[in-house]
């Protein structure tokens, strides 16, 4: 039976031959790479403002947080852990901001190009000039934050973490502890999505599928199959929550483009025609909800009944999340 159809659940622990014994050894030196890559592209965002350069900063500190919550659940120096943690979430912050500039201007752009009404094809170009404006500032803002920023530091309490990981016990077991952790973790925010489709609910969906795909993307790393699948899955759904997340900021950024001072009497015609915008995009987005949830469970559906997994502490999930 191909394993991808069998039912079984990506973070179970069927039998000590399930995968091979040099897993073990491979993970540490995976935990090393994702280091490595985001001790490279972090000094890069503060030398270039390269968007795809901030993009991959952010994911690979979720790749690296993640991996380091997996190893880390095996240490008693929580306090040292949670400070590692809020680093690597405080560096995804700061970076937040020009990253939802870019994908804003990116969305404006679209609806510049594709808008015949030429009242709201000004308006949609007034508010992408109003973006690369605020995009310059949120760079320096976030080179000026980042200037502190001690990644020996960091790189040193990663190393601490993955360096004593090797002597623990059996890391491939824990790894797939944590990704059947992740997998019940999330279920429990398509429940609640399920029952009040609103926003918030979807954002925490949304997050909670990241940092499954991301503990999956380890299994899949060391060349298990079954996760590789799940790993695609994930990544289909994923895309469809970012497009929707990102409108919801287009939304966001809409509504304080307008409010600027004197804007609404200044021009009132571009105004009205981005207010129109809106409701159309408010619209397309709550007839989404439904239809992202319906994914949700079609892909958790996939990874079958799951093993119950030892829970994770509250500090634990805490710094496994990927926000």
């Amino acid at each position: 039976m191909n394993p991808v159809d069998s039912g079984a659940v990506p973070g179970r622990v069927n039998s000590p031959a399930t995968l091979p014994s040099d897993r073990d050894e491979r993970i540490p030196s995976l935990a090393r790479k994702r280091l490595e890559k985001f001790a490279v592209l972090l000094p890069r965002v503060i030398v270039t403002d390269d968007a795809q350069t901030i993009h991959d900063a952010r994911v690979w500190s979720r790749r690296l947080q993640q991996i380091l919550s997996v190893l880390a659940g095996q240490s008693t120096k929580k306090n040292k852990q949670r400070k590692l943690m809020r680093a690597l979430r405080r560096v995804r912050k700061i970076l937040g901001r020009p990253r939802n500039l870019d994908v804003m201007a990116e969305l404006v752009q679209e609806k510049v190009t594709a808008t015949s009404n030429p009242v709201a094809r000004d308006a949609w170009d007034q508010l992408r000039t109003h973006l690369k404006d605020r995009r310059s500032d949120a760079t320096e803002r976030s080179r000026e934050k980042l200037r502190g920023f001690d990644i020996i530091d960091l790189a040193a309490r990663s190393r601490a973490i993955i360096d004593g990981a090797e002597s623990s016990k059996p890391l491939e077991d824990s790894l797939k502890q944590g990704v059947a952790a992740a997998l019940a973790a999330w279920r429990d925010t398509i429940a609640m999505a399920k029952a009040k489709p609103a926003p918030e609910e979807l954002h925490a969906l949304r997050i909670g599928a990241k940092r499954l795909r991301y503990r999956l993307e380890l299994l899949a790393e060391l060349g298990d199959g079954e996760a590789k699948a799940r790993v695609k899955s994930l990544r289909g759904l994923q895309d469809r929550l970012g497009s929707w997340h990102d409108r919801q900021i287009l939304l966001e950024t809409c509504a304080e483009f307008l409010s600027r001072k004197d804007f609404l009497t200044s021009h009132p015609g571009l105004a009205r025609a981005l207010l129109v915008e809106m409701e159309r995009e408010q619209r397309r987005s709550r007839a989404a909800v439904d239809s992202l949830v319906k994914h949700a469970e079609k892909v958790s559906g996939g990874f079958g009944e799951a093993q119950t997994a030892p829970a994770e502490s509250s500090e634990s999930t805490a710094a496994g999340g990927p926000e």
